[in-house]
């Protein structure tokens, strides 16, 4: 199931690849041989660059702690808090969470007021995840896929763990046609959200910072070539 869906999404990848190439050689191209066309390749390039990586600190600022009236996380999203399953068996399943070994009993309890609201998102994460067990191994027989709504979900139970650092769930998931029921267990992932933003702050400033120095020891040069230097060799247009 996964390499079938890798393979769908290849043409997408590839096209995804050419429209950023394109847009880097028109949008960023045209303006560096402008720029190389009336200061040269070199002084052109630092001020293309020295204006590219301020521009992209105000767009990672914006992405990363936002404005009043406009949200924060709003550039390119990193994982998003969800469910992920990480053990699962039928009958005692062990794991590196002392906890799986003693479902149903205590420390697991019923869903409360403050349970309650994750109760369809830990759901769906069990149905998903038989799914795409059950679809893989029906793959390799040559049968079709499996839809996650063919699977039930009961007794689910939360507790937490790793001295509340971690929140768990669990939950016997059952093929509504038939089958044996297994016992799932998953865990509340954080996610990343603002992990690319902020990858796109911290490189835009170092690329900032690497830049202006170079930027300011060619101005210099250049002014002093203004003012009576010595210009170097010419070679021909840039």
């Amino acid at each position: 199931m996964r390499s079938a869906t890798t393979l769908a999404l290849a043409p997408l990848f590839w096209k995804g690849i050419g429209v950023t190439v394109t847009a880097v050689v028109l949008f960023i191209g045209s303006v560096y041989m402008l720029l190389a066309a009336v200061f040269g390749l070199r002084m052109g390039y630092l001020v293309l660059a020295v204006s590219f990586f301020g521009w992209m600190i105000i767009l990672a600022a914006l992405w990363t702690f936002g404005v009043p009236g406009t949200l924060p996380d709003l550039g390119p999203r990193g994982t998003d808090p969800h469910w992920k399953v990480f053990a699962a068996g039928t009958g005692t399943v062990e794991s590196r969470f002392g906890e799986t070994t003693r479902y149903p009993a205590r420390p697991w309890a019923l869903p409360n007021e403050d349970s309650r609201p994750s109760v369809d998102a830990v759901r769906t994460a069990i149905q998903k995840y038989l799914a795409e067990q059950a679809s893989e191994q029906l793959v390799e027989e040559g049968a079709g896929e499996v839809e996650f709504t063919s699977f039930g979900v009961e007794d689910l139970a939360f507790t937490n763990a790793e001295g509340g650092k971690t929140h768990l769930a669990a939950g016997r998931g059952f093929f509504t046609q038939g089958g044996p029921a297994i016992t799932v267990f998953v865990y509340y992932d954080k996610g990343n959200v603002d992990v690319y933003s902020k990858g796109f702050l911290v490189a835009s400033l170092l690329g900032f910072l690497v830049h202006l120095p170079l930027l300011d020891r060619a101005e210099r040069r250049r002014k002093s070539i203004l003012t009576g230097g010595t210009a170097p060799p010419w070679y021909g247009p840039a």
